[in-house]
């Protein structure tokens, strides 16, 4: 039985463009402004999802385009957000590992290292360097929680839990 506090306030499966992206996008924002949310609960909510869908939309490997979700639903306290694609299970391993890491750093630690990644010269353009999940990490309640389901011998399906509340 559905929650009666809970709104969904998009959901998504299938491949990802910026024009969805943006569409996503003012779906969130329509709900947030409607629900009378802080302009800083706003921009919060806006940084983790950009992260997250951009972070689908470029990294999702092209076989796989079709095994993208994301769904938002407002729960009265904030927002939850799910996010995820199947990937390499390689890939799946390391971003698990990481989100790991980055729910035992504090807030401190979590700004050092994202600009220590900012100023590595060895980031490409195409990203990659995790700065999208320290964003996350950053500007969400923590834990993050990240889950994995095998699909085959070579692939899993990765998904990725974040909360931006109102109380934070």
């Amino acid at each position: 039985m559905q929650d009666p506090a809970s709104v969904v306030v998009f959901h998504h499966q299938g491949d990802l463009d910026h024009a969805l992206v943006r569409s996503l996008l003012q779906l969130a924002e329509k709900a947030s402004v409607s629900a009378g949310d802080a302009i800083t609960l706003r921009k919060r909510l806006f940084n983790v999802l950009v992260e997250a869908l951009e972070n689908m939309h470029k990294h999702a490997p092209k076989e796989h385009r079709d095994s993208v979700f994301a769904i938002l639903v407002d729960r009265g306290d904030g927002y939850r957000m799910i996010i995820g694609n199947a990937v390499p299970l390689a890939s799946a391993a390391l971003l698990v590992h990481r989100v790991g890491i980055l729910n035992e750093m504090e807030e401190v630690d979590l700004k050092e290292h994202f600009l220590r990644l900012l100023a590595n010269d060895g980031r490409t353009d195409g990203g990659g360097a995790g700065l999208g999940l320290i964003t996350m990490a950053r500007k969400s309640a923590r834990p993050m929680v990240a889950h994995t389901l095998r699909k085959d011998e070579h692939t899993a399906y990765f998904a990725l839990e974040v909360a931006v509340l109102r109380s934070s």
